[in-house]
């Protein structure tokens, strides 16, 4: 799958699709089969958006705005490239007289001017490129990778700008790249010779320090077709399938929530914060043998969501609760996924046993189990069958629902117990979430669309499809 490359490749990538401001820069080998991590940074905007219980768009922009230029000098930095500050490179083919200065002065004025009208919409990113990039002497990297889409739109704004106006003054060829297909490459890097390994997230760049664990070896999996990759995240659900090498087809997708989504709206039901993911995760470890096991009654899984008001049970009996919630469109023929009524339906769970005077918050593990199970026993339901259908022999798993341990486990025992010879991939937990280093392993695959002068037309795509 990866390219065979004439020399080692460093490569630049940027991700600033949702609220994390990501910086990677990546050395692959000459055979593209394997790369170190020379830096990857993810600097975290979950303590600014928690308090609006989800992610606000405009300061996600604004934040993206502050922090991408430090963001990078850290990463060079880490990577061992110098960032002091040198005089602003002017060409040495121009003969050293009056003329020439002219001209000179002419060609950087020229060069200020068409950077000047990269960065117009983004005034903070602007101020920050003048102050902190400018000056920088070049470095050695070879290509420069941006997330295009799909996302918020002014969040990839800030993003391929950057990338736009990085790949311009320092004259490196750009290549925009599908945050998706990031997901779907991030179950394939697998680290060398180490276990266990894990990558810092941090929330100020001030506190981010150089990791031992960077410029270690990394390789890329080799993947057998056809493949399907379930896709889970707060703002994608998608099973796509995969025949050839960089080749995809979206085979299912939500009808309405994403999962990561649906997560996060029933957190804020039954009051556990944001994300959403993690904090039902941990409630419904909480869940123990005072409940009996949450289960599903197949007759109501298989009734139209439409009715969900009536599909779950509350039974109190000896101080014990059965509680039970329908698992949306797992019988359907397709392979398409729907969370909104499973959402809705926690809701008025939730209303009706607080009208029958029930402590919810004694209840909420168990309500926070339920809701985890009937996720996923759809999504692994229905990856399993598209599995089947296609005659699928790899099976990834991506996105950052992705780091559930009950999902991974979950598909990992289906797999195993129903298609045993079916290989599953997953990725690193710290690698789940949005992160650069995906957009870096998905450029080095796709390294030949680079363009030097990619920086004149590049776009976000706010909806951009895999295909």
């Amino acid at each position: 799958m990866p390219q065979r490359l004439i020399k080692h490749v460093r490569i630049l990538a940027i991700e600033t699709s949702c609220d994390e401001t990501a910086i990677a820069i990546i050395q692959a080998s000459p055979n593209g089969c394997t790369f170190r991590v020379l830096s990857n940074m993810v600097l975290s905007q979950i303590e600014l958006h928690t308090k609006w219980g989800g992610v606000v768009p405009n300061l996600a922009k604004r934040e993206h705005q502050k922090n991408l230029s430090m963001t990078l000098l850290k990463a060079l930095r880490d990577a061992g490239f110098s960032i002091s500050k040198s005089q602003i490179p002017i060409s040495n083919q121009i003969p050293n007289s009056l003329p020439a200065v002219a001209t000179q002065q002419a060609l950087q004025a020229c060069k200020f001017q068409i950077l000047n009208s990269i960065l117009e919409k983004n005034e903070e990113l602007k101020k920050q490129f003048e102050k902190h990039i400018i000056k920088l002497p070049p470095p050695n990297i070879d290509l420069i990778a941006v997330t295009q889409g799909p996302g918020l739109e002014p969040a990839l704004w800030v993003g391929v700008n950057f990338a736009r106006a990085l790949s311009f003054w320092w004259d490196i060829p750009l290549v925009g790249i599908n945050h998706m297909e990031g997901h779907v490459l991030s179950a394939l890097i697998e680290p060398k010779g180490i276990s266990n390994f894990q990558f810092s997230i941090f929330k100020q760049i001030s506190k981010s320090k150089t990791q031992n664990s960077n410029h270690l070896e990394f390789r890329i999996s080799n993947l057998e077709f056809p493949a399907v990759a379930l896709l889970v995240s707060g703002g994608h659900t998608e099973l796509v399938l995969i025949k050839k090498p960089l080749q995809y087809k979206i085979i299912g997708e939500t009808r309405d929530d994403a999962a990561g989504e649906a997560f996060d709206k029933v957190a804020r039901i039954l009051g556990l914060g944001y994300p959403g993911g993690p904090a039902i995760s941990r409630e419904s470890e909480k869940w123990n043998f005072q409940f009996p096991q949450p289960r599903l009654v197949p007759s109501r899984a298989r009734r139209a969501i439409s009715n969900f008001q009536t599909n779950y049970k509350s039974r109190t009996s000896n101080s014990k609760q059965d509680i039970s919630l329908p698992r949306p469109m797992i019988h359907s023929k397709d392979f398409d996924f729907s969370f909104s009524g499973l959402k809705t339906a926690v809701l008025y769970m939730v209303r009706d046993l607080e009208k029958q005077g029930k402590n919810i918050k004694k209840l909420r593990p168990a309500i926070a189990k339920e809701f985890q199970d009937a996720v996923v026993d759809v999504l692994v339901s229905k990856t399993i069958r598209a599995a089947k259908q296609y005659k699928i022999k790899t099976i990834l798993l991506g996105g950052g629902v992705a780091a559930n341990k009950e999902l991974r486990k979950r598909l990992a025992e289906e797999i195993k117990n129903t298609m045993p010879l079916t290989t599953y991939y997953l990725p690193l937990t710290t690698v789940t979430g949005d992160n650069a280093l995906m957009i870096a392993v998905a450029a080095l695959i796709r390294s030949k669309r680079a363009k030097k002068n990619a920086w004149k037309t590049l776009k976000p795509n706010a909806t951009l499809k895999l295909s």
